[in-house]
């Protein structure tokens, strides 16, 4: 049976929820005020209102525009929502009188008479008025525009981490070049003068950040004039921003960065990278910038647009794709869409010294009645690396149009996540590959471009035997969940098995494919609790929304974007207590009994121990389907976990480090397929390991609900040690396969004849001589020094797949046990097989303990080996090899503690 995984996850992406219809505060008007109509007639003094202003009329008038007023019968009195204390601007269609002041491109006039139609700057009725530039403000404006042009010396980056990616403004994407050093050159369309730059580093490896440094500029491309050099910078955490001034009076064309990344990095690559990368001069010109309180309106309902500009702008020129109005002078306009869709909205702003760059912001027009038209479709493109295999040949035979599939469940992924279009983010692209790999499936990318890959390779052989219409089912399934990913919305937070931000962006992903009834192919299974992602988390959000709120999946969405913008820490209950002012305890039990789970046992009676918690050694004849399945589960008191093995009898063998007349044993039967459970079996117990006697056996035994526990009394007079169960399952499953499983085993002994193991102390600590073959990366605080430091927050990693650490202690002690704990990730890295060897010399080397096929099942899991030694020794050295290579294709090996205990 192989494994697959499920999903991986790259990254997310955040949308904008919509504003309600109250959301905005309009300036008191009179109710004398209306709004204006072209067949009624007007008195002089009638106010109306029309495209977001107050006018006023000068005498009688008829069918006459007031934005355009052609009769001069309309005065502008003011732009509704408009209050900023800044000077009106200029209209032509106005009346204006002495004294009066506007503002056009940027300088104000003084009417010198009155004035109708007379353009200021070019009609002697307006005065320009007097004004110091030099005390004006200054701000710094980024050089980086779409204008630019960008080269490199390398040009050898990985697809999708080309230089483009420096200068998008999006740190989540980064420029990679498979050299240490490189220089980078952005190329401006007109010499200017910067005054400072930025970096930003990259989402991982420190060692391929930027290190040392030298910016150059020119204007020829030829002769190059250093502006700046920097040496041993370092970058303390991912996407740190920092800034660098550079103190020059010339400009220049062409600025060019020459760097040399940090060090060979965490897999052994000797790369270089960066986030991002932004250039920065002065100016006093005006830079323009857009604000509103919400980028989602409805039809027809006002949306008010702000300047946020620098440099002080006293002129403003507005434009609203298909609004009402079309334009506006004012500084924050109102506007009014009558139509849905995706709007553009520009502006230019002027001050004293000139007109700035026009900037452009969109907003989405939600009609209510067809909440979905303007929803906008991400181009799709395909990047198939498999172009051969059946799996590939099948999938283009039963989708002959897929980007259409991919469209259609797009579409309908939204309408599960969110009321409208509005709500939704936005993607240009979504690229779809097909790849032969054992992941199932994954969604990546970064910024507005997500990529989903599917695996051929699970197609080919996991479904060599599946129907047409059940690879449909499932492939369609597939493209549910990883689209989910694609628009859901992230919490904040690591992204671990079992914790709260995995689990519900696993968990919503599933449920979003569960209410679209692609989930035939899966049911739950009785859980520890609602942390696993995927179909536990997912059909237990299914569950809430059946039994107590018909919306629950657009809600929990929502409450996610929630947590972060109210800024408290996402957990699902927390939320749950939010939507439902529910107990997420009491709602996890009642689904649980939905289920089918038993209760669990009652705990351990005081006369008696339980020998297993006093620790001891697991072994099996029948190797676990998968590592997570492995024996040591059968003895590790959690029935959620569980030994699972393709085999109908299995042989579970369990040696204590305590020993005790046995009065009874408990098994517990796994979370799914009752013919999965023991049936019938013998148990064996010996004193030494050697000299077997069979204590019981049972035969025809039935375990009638998932996670059971059964208890079997004994009185037994010999204390033993060493246990043998051997199982036989209850026979094969629907599909005819034997398979054999088992949650939990306990050993109940007789508390007064208890031997109980030594106590321990980890005399490593005392300090000692550390040495390796490898010596790891220290540069990183990965040096075979952490081995041995008792701090399992750091670890021991080198570019090998073998060597030998050795510690030598002060004085010579008796080692009775030992422990090993993996590293934080890369359980390929694991020590799969070692040997422990002791010597008081360091040239005659004797071998305590050999390990081989030996398994970690988490991560920063520690295992405690007990040996029978009593030779003293003070040098203790162990043979590792580790156990695969790993998911870059490097032979790394780590660990991230070694503890040496004696007797005390």
């Amino acid at each position: 049976m192989k494994k697959y995984v499920l999903c991986a996850i790259a990254l997310a992406v955040q949308s904008t929820a919509i504003q309600a219809h109250s959301g905005h505060t309009h300036q008191h008007i009179s109710n004398e005020q209306v709004n204006w109509q072209a067949h009624n007639a007007y008195k002089k003094g009638q106010r109306v209102l029309f495209e977001g202003a107050l006018y006023r009329a000068n005498w009688w008038t008829q069918g006459d525009l007031p934005s355009q007023n052609k009769s001069g019968a309309w005065q502008l009195l003011q732009f509704v929502n408009d209050n900023t204390a800044v000077t009106p601007p200029w209209l032509g269609t106005q009346i204006y009188t002495k004294g009066d002041t506007v503002a056009y491109k940027g300088e104000l006039f003084q009417a010198r008479w009155w004035s109708q139609n007379d353009k200021p700057g070019a009609s002697q009725v307006w005065e320009k008025m007097p004004h110091d530039k030099q005390n004006d403000p200054i701000s710094l404006q980024s050089l980086i525009s779409s204008q630019i042009e960008l080269t490199e010396q390398q040009a050898d980056s990985p697809a999708g981490e080309g230089l483009s990616n420096a200068f998008d403004g999006d740190p989540r994407t980064k420029y990679v070049t498979l050299k240490p050093q490189g220089w980078i050159q952005i190329s401006l369309p007109q010499a200017k003068q910067i005054s400072q730059y930025q970096f930003t580093s990259a989402n991982d490896a420190p060692g391929r950040d930027p290190h040392n440094w030298t910016l150059l500029g020119s204007n020829d491309n030829e002769n190059w004039i250093t502006l700046d050099n920097r040496n041993s910078e370092l970058f303390t955490k991912r996407f740190e921003q920092k800034t660098f001034q550079i103190q020059t009076d010339q400009a220049f064309k062409h600025y060019r960065f020459e760097l040399i990344h940090k060090g060979t990095d965490n897999w052994g690559y000797d790369l270089l990278q960066i986030a991002e990368i932004d250039l920065f001069g002065e100016t006093q010109l005006p830079i323009a910038h857009i604000s509103s309180d919400t980028d989602t309106v409805f039809i027809d309902t006002p949306i008010t647009f702000k300047d946020a500009s620098l440099n002080t702008p006293n002129s403003f020129e507005w434009q609203f794709e298909q609004g009402t109005p079309i334009t506006s002078l004012a500084q924050n306009p109102q506007v009014v869409f009558k139509t849905p869709g995706i709007k553009e909205v520009k502006l230019a702003t002027y001050n004293w010294h000139g007109k700035s760059e026009t900037t452009s912001h969109t907003v989405k027009v939600v009609d209510p009645q067809n909440p979905w038209q303007g929803f906008s479709y991400p181009e799709i493109k395909f990047a198939h690396e498999d172009t051969e295999s059946e799996g590939y040949k099948r999938i283009h035979r039963l989708f002959p149009d897929l980007e259409k599939t991919i469209n259609d469940v797009t579409l309908q992924v939204n309408q599960f996540l969110y009321k409208h279009y509005g709500e939704s983010p936005e993607f240009d692209s979504v690229t779809f590959s097909l790849k032969w790999m054992d992941t199932l499936a994954y969604r990546a990318g970064s910024g507005r471009n997500m990529e989903i890959a599917f695996s051929t390779k699970y197609i080919t052989e996991s479904l060599a035997n599946a129907s047409d219409e059940e690879v449909v089912y499932e492939l369609l399934g597939v493209f549910w969940h990883e689209l989910v990913h694609g628009y859901q919305h992230f919490p904040t937070g690591a992204m671990q098995d079992g914790g709260e931000v995995h689990a519900i962006i696993e968990g919503i992903a599933d449920l979003v494919r569960i209410r679209a009834g692609f989930h035939a192919t899966r049911k739950p299974t009785p859980a520890r609790n609602w942390l696993g992602g995927y179909t536990n988390t997912g059909f237990f959000l299914s569950w809430i929304q059946d039994n107590y709120d018909s919306d629950f999946t657009y809600k929990i969405n929502q409450m996610v974007l929630t947590s972060q913008r109210e800024g408290w820490e996402w957990t699902l209950r927390e939320a749950l207590k939010r939507i439902l002012n529910q107990d997420i305890d009491a709602l996890w039990q009642k689904y649980q009994a939905t289920l089918g789970a038993a209760p669990e046992a009652p705990p351990v009676p005081e006369n008696q121990l339980s020998l297993v918690t006093l620790g001891g050694e697991a072994s099996t004849t029948q190797p676990p389907v998968d590592p997570i399945y492995a024996v040591e589960n059968a003895f590790d008191g959690d029935r959620f976990t569980k030994y699972l093995t393709i085999h109908p009898h299995t042989e579970i063998s369990f040696s204590g480090y305590g020993a005790g007349q046995l009065k009874g044993y408990r098994l517990t039967a796994g979370d799914n397929q009752p013919s999965r459970d023991p049936s019938s079996w013998t148990l064996s117990a010996s004193p030494d390991g050697t000299q077997w006697q069979v204590v019981d056996t049972q035969s025809n035994q039935v375990f009638n609900r998932r996670l059971e526990t059964r208890e079997f009394d004994l009185s037994l007079d010999t204390a033993y040690r060493y246990f043998k169960f051997s199982f036989t399952n209850s026979g094969p499953q629907d599909n005819g396969q034997d398979v054999f499983q088992i949650a939990d085993i306990d050993l109940l002994i007789d508390k007064a004849s208890a031997t109980l193991p030594d106590e321990l102390e980890n005399f490593a600590l005392a300090g000692g001589i550390i040495s390796a073959e490898h010596a790891g990366f220290s540069q990183w605080g990965e040096g075979f020094e952490s081995a041995f430091d008792g701090n399992l927050s750091n670890k021991y990693v080198a570019l090998t797949d073998s060597g030998w650490l050795q510690f030598i202690a002060p004085d010579q002690y008796v080692l009775r046990a030992y422990s090993i704990t993996s590293g934080n990730d890369a359980p390929e890295r694991d020590p799969a097989t070692w040997q422990l060897h002791g010597s008081n010399d360091g040239i005659h080397w004797h071998t305590l303990d050999t390990r081989s096929e030996n398994s970690f099942e988490g991560r920063n899991q520690t295992k405690l080996f007990r040996i029978d030694n009593q030779t003293p020794y003070s040098h203790y050295r162990f043979d590792l090899t580790h156990t695969a290579t790993d998911a870059n294709g490097n032979n790394l090996l780590q660990l991230a503690e070694i503890e040496l205990f004696r007797a005390l």
